[in-house]
């Protein structure tokens, strides 16, 4: 019998930004919006287990892939959990949230942190 998966916590970033001119790049909203949701859920980060970043065009628009390299970086509780990114055109973002819930369903982990990231305003 599968798991049931709940969503803990949530938190995102200002759509509005333009990260160029702010010297930032894609992996400073992964740590930001994730620990927001850490924070929001009000877990300590200890708990999660594995993580996952949805994300569309980063590879045109960073040069930047891997992307669930950047969990890690959000708190230093998360080193050497098992991460990756997924990428499915508009979907990216939901596709995360499956892998995440189809992790915990099947009994793999029991907390999952995923993150959504776009960075496509990178004109000055």
């Amino acid at each position: 019998m599968s798991e049931a998966v709940y969503i803990l916590g949530g938190g995102r970033t200002d759509f509005k930004r333009n990260l160029k001119k702010e010297g930032k790049a894609i992996r400073h909203i992964i740590i930001e919006a994730g620990k927001k949701a850490i924070e929001d859920a009000k877990i300590d980060p200890a708990e999660i287990q594995a993580g996952a970043v949805g994300n569309f065009n980063a590879g045109q628009f960073t040069k930047q892939l891997q992307l669930g390299a950047f969990i890690p970086e959000i708190d230093p509780k998360l080193r050497g959990i098992p991460t990756m990114h997924t990428e499915a055109a508009c979907a990216s973002g939901a596709l995360s949230v499956l892998l995440g819930a189809e992790w915990i369903m099947g009994g793999f982990h029991d907390v999952v942190l995923v993150v959504g990231a776009e960075q496509q305003k990178t004109m000055s």
